[in-house]
């Protein structure tokens, strides 16, 4: 007898948000818009999984609504793979995992001192030529 295995996801009823591209660790949201906090603790919820997989892993691609996420990504070091297939998928963006330390931008929720948490600060373009000047 042939069996079928399916997977529901809850409807998402208001407006759909992408929080987190997989192929980055900052929020896709300018400030002002809705859902940017959200998407601001998202990204430190991926500082805490970085740090507590000794930098392995951590997992990104967060949207959905602005009570229910759907379809996650699980993303992993180079390391963990070891040369094999990737168990997560095409989603899986190893280079945004090896390039988390100078890619993420912390935020206030990183910052809280109770996470003790290293902090990083990506520089941009413009204030890295200005400090060479």
């Amino acid at each position: 007898m042939p069996r079928a295995g399916y997977l529901v996801e809850e409807l998402i009823t208001d407006d759909f948000i992408k929080y987190i591209h997989n192929m980055d660790c900052n929020p896709m949201l300018d400030p002002y818009e809705v859902g940017y906090e959200i998407a601001e603790f998202l990204a430190c919820t991926q500082h805490i999984q970085f740090a507590k997989t000794g930098g392995l892993a951590f997992i990104s691609d967060y949207q959905g609504g602005l009570e229910i996420l759907s379809d996650p990504q699980v993303l992993t070091h180079p390391l963990v793979n070891k040369g094999k297939d990737d168990i997560f998928g095409d989603g899986n963006i190893e280079r945004a995992v090896s390039t988390f330390e100078k890619e993420h931008n912390c935020n206030k929720f990183c910052k809280w001192s109770g996470f003790k948490l290293k902090i990083y600060e990506k520089l941009e373009i413009d204030e890295a030529e200005t400090e060479t000047d």
